[in-house]
């Protein structure tokens, strides 16, 4: 079967959503937001339809799907449909009216104009929620593309939007050749969340083109136990990190970094943890995310790596939860994203080193600090390297779309949700308006004059009070009417 024409795809799908866009844009706001309400609540009266192509697609259970998806899609939705018109308002500028006299500024948030969002596997509908809808309140045209892998899902959610608000948002299948030639097509911002490696290509498209993206990439989560941690609800939240959506997450819990005072009693806590969950743990989605888990499981044993529970799958069954320790620094268990549902665990002797351990990373999504004592915790997560921190908790503020969901280092340097990405859907247009009769100070010609004026306001600058500002106005008035030509 011969592989479709993707550049010209591509380009028809751009400018037909371009075409779309400028009448979108000019409609009030107020009547985006209508429009997008009725979307949500389309979306939302067939959620069941929806869970459940969800969970065909993604193997992931019924419940995971409805939770971290559906219910995604209403909260997100939600969200920019109350706020997104006040972030969205133009804001007065600053003029200074002493030394810029009659004049004033406000500036508004313009959409970009086709927006391009390409989304993975393994949440085929909440991820590309959080840019869909900031991007179409903006005033944007949309362009979706889903992983292969989960491309139903991607499509379904486009086109219960696009019966309602018509041809602004549209949906393009296929692999990362279609999503390269969308790129080429030149859309007016990227979004890209997936792997580091893809990312880093899709980082070098954008930039050769002049092209803005955001870029949110993987993870090498860590939870860091302290002494005082309530270690049965540690034990279940961390397990929780480790397998959720059979561990295919990018904020994940892939490392466990532990006291070595309360080991003794976490750990076993812990494996009984996992081992509870092994019957709701699905299989992975893709063969080949499957041999990257086994791989990393076999190596790390093939190293000396004790298995704490788990271990190699028996034949086609899916991988069981996995806790692995004694796993050198090295090896890819440890040093690599495994989007599995595997975790290698670490005992300490004291704090110091338990956060030198989970930073020892590369990534810097996510991570989490356990224990009572709230403001202690605090006092370790702000030593982490990582765009995120959850407090006796791990990753579950995803679909909290005022909350910024970023990472460094591996883990890219952009972001999705909250306010923040609107820096990326919009750009800042400035006006100006002068109603200063006046001819200028700092017009032609120059004089020593000009440099008198130039002193008395960095004076002012320096010594401020309003007892100089009342000084510097006189002063001013007398220099501006020598200065007038």
């Amino acid at each position: 079967m011969s592989q479709p024409d993707w550049s010209q795809l591509a380009e028809q799908k751009i400018a037909a959503v371009r075409a779309a866009q400028g009448a979108w844009s000019a409609l009030p706001i107020q009547t985006r937001v209508e429009k997008l309400h009725a979307a949500k609540l389309a979306i939302l009266a067939r959620g069941e339809e929806l869970a459940e192509l969800i969970a065909l697609e993604t193997k992931k259970p019924l419940a995971e799907a409805y939770s971290a998806e559906v219910l995604a899609v209403g909260d997100i939705f939600s969200y920019w449909l109350r706020k997104g018109p006040d972030l969205l308002k133009p804001r007065k500028g600053d003029v200074p009216s002493l030394e810029m006299p009659g004049k004033k500024a406000w500036i508004e948030r313009e959409a970009r104009g086709v927006v391009l969002c390409i989304s993975p596997w393994n949440f085929p509908v909440q991820l590309p929620m959080r840019t869909v809808a900031p991007a179409l309140l903006a005033g944007n045209g949309l362009i979706l593309k889903p992983s292969e892998v989960t491309p139903k899902s991607g499509v379904w959610l486009v086109e219960r939007i696009r019966e309602v608000i018509g041809p602004v948002i549209d949906v393009l299948e296929g692999d990362g050749a279609a999503g390269a030639a969308l790129i080429e097509a030149m859309p007016d911002a990227v979004v890209f969340t997936g792997s580091t490696r893809t990312g880093r290509k899709v980082n070098v498209m954008c930039a050769e083109r002049g092209i803005p993206c955001e870029l949110e990439l993987g993870g090498k989560d860590c939870a860091v136990v302290l002494a005082d941690a309530d270690l049965d609800r540690t034990a279940s939240g961390i397990a929780w990190g480790i397998v959720s959506n059979a561990g295919q997450n990018c904020s994940g819990i892939e490392r466990v970094a532990v006291l070595a005072g309360i080991a003794p009693q976490f750990v076993p806590k812990l494996v009984a943890k996992l081992q509870q969950t092994a019957k709701d743990v699905p299989d992975l989605v893709t063969p080949m995310q499957r041999a990257i888990v086994i791989r990393q499981i076999q190596d790390a044993i093939e190293r000396g790596a004790e298995v704490l529970t788990g271990g190699l799958p028996v034949g086609d069954a899916p991988i069981p939860p996995t806790l692995l320790t004694k796993v050198p620094r090295d090896a890819p268990a440890w040093k690599d994203e495994s989007f599995g549902p595997i975790a290698v665990l670490e005992v300490h002797g004291t704090e110091e080193q338990l956060i030198a351990a989970a930073n020892d990373t590369r990534y810097g999504l996510g991570n989490s600090v356990w224990g009572h004592d709230t403001t202690r915790a605090i006092a370790v997560a702000q030593r982490l390297r990582s765009g995120m921190v959850w407090i006796n908790n791990h990753s579950f503020s995803a679909a909290l779309a005022d909350l910024p969901w970023v990472g460094i280092g591996d883990s890219g340097t952009g972001m999705t949700n909250s306010p923040d990405v609107l820096h990326l859907l919009t750009r800042p247009r400035l006006y100006v308006v002068d109603t200063n009769k006046d001819v200028e100070p700092w017009w032609y010609p120059y004089g020593p004059k000009l440099m008198d004026l130039m002193r008395i306001l960095v004076s002012r600058q320096q010594t401020g009070g309003l007892g100089a500002t009342l000084k510097t106005l006189s002063a001013l008035k007398a220099r501006m009417k020598e200065i007038k030509l």
